[in-house]
């Protein structure tokens, strides 16, 4: 609920939207800082410390069970992004009779989230390869993106499209290593691109990734075309999207808002993640390692006509604009939420 995190600031949103359709919401965040008040929104923290679990346990149910117990016959839970704590209060949401929905959008296979699933109502996901579970409990609704993106202008694209971007958290899981090694193959080809990375890493593991990535870029000479530009704020997106041609993107998990938001901004991108590729039907004609395959695709894209190149954006943001806006998203989770009621 902090609208500070780098990450996270998004759910202090999903908050907002969904308390606009119940009668009275009540917020319990593992974060400390709650941030600023919200009309129509309790808020509580748990502070929630993971090298703490048992009074972090205790502290959780001290805010969450009297909630339950007290407002079972008239009450919905929804879990956002927190599978630990959807698996601590699931047996007594099912105790009390009261619906528990989780919204899970993650390839990896948790443990807590296969522990809840007999337990729960539903797990709510983006698409359906974004959970690893399937059956008839398991809604797939698409992602939340900020119709605001849609409502400015943005500058065209260049061909062929030298400058080139990522947004992500700096971590391993990114790859972004990987796309570092690609551009620097294809400069070697004559192409001069630009690559400019907005981030910053979200654990220690990834800031000795991201030290190491640093060092490289300082170590070895002739590449001042990658720059580190530090994390931005989601209202910075459409500016950095406007002063790019493409959006380079190598992550192998679930579908990432960011791939989806350069979608809207009518920029190329060039993805090797599965769930994208699915999602706009995109060929992978490359059956080989992903720094190959993202070799090959951002070399398809960097000589590809541009006529059929701008068609292939509208085309996209179409099908992006179609399934992934944060109003049909709410439509479509208070379908799901109050069916069960």
């Amino acid at each position: 609920m902090n609208e500070s995190s780098l990450v996270f600031s998004h759910q202090r949103e999903i908050a907002r939207g969904l308390a606009e359709q119940f009668e009275e919401t009540t917020v319990i965040t593992a974060d400390e800082d709650i941030g600023s008040n919200l009309p129509g929104i309790r808020i509580f923290s748990s502070n929630w410390k993971p090298n703490k679990r048992i009074m972090s346990i205790l502290k959780f149910y001290r805010l969450a069970l009297p909630l339950i117990q007290k407002n079972h016959s008239n009450l919905i839970v929804f879990s956002h992004m927190t599978e630990v704590q959807s698996f601590l209060i699931a047996p007594w949401c099912r105790l009390f009779g009261v619906p528990h929905f989780i919204w899970y959008a993650h390839a990896s296979k948790s443990f807590f989230l296969y522990s809840s699933y007999p337990l729960v109502n539903g797990i709510i996901t983006s698409t359906s390869g974004s959970c690893p579970l399937k059956g008839k409990k398991v809604h797939v609704i698409g992602q939340a993106i900020d119709e605001a993106i849609l409502k400015r202008e943005i500058s065209g694209v260049k061909f062929p499209p030298l400058r080139w971007y990522h947004v992500g958290r700096i971590d391993p899981s990114k790859n972004i290593d990987l796309i570092i090694s690609v551009f620097k193959q294809l400069r070697a080809e004559g192409w001069e691109l630009t690559l400019d990375l907005y981030g910053a890493p979200s654990s220690d593991k990834s800031i000795g990734y991201y030290t190491a990535l640093l060092k490289e870029i300082q170590d070895e000479e002739n590449l001042n075309w990658v720059s580190f530009r530090g994390p931005i704020r989601r209202d910075q997106l459409h500016s950095v999207a406007s002063d790019h041609d493409g959006f380079v993107h190598a992550f192998q998990g679930s579908l990432d808002k960011t791939v989806l938001e350069a979608t809207l901004c009518k920029r190329i991108v060039v993805s090797i993640n599965p769930e994208y590729m699915k999602e706009f039907s995109i060929q992978n004609d490359f059956n080989t390692n992903l720094e190959q395959s993202l070799f090959a695709h951002m070399l398809r894209a960097l000589r590809a006509n541009p006529e059929a190149l701008s068609k292939a954006l509208e085309l996209n943001f179409k099908i992006c604009k179609g399934r992934h806006t944060s109003e049909r998203w709410f439509i479509e989770i208070c379908k799901v939420l109050e069916n069960d009621k």
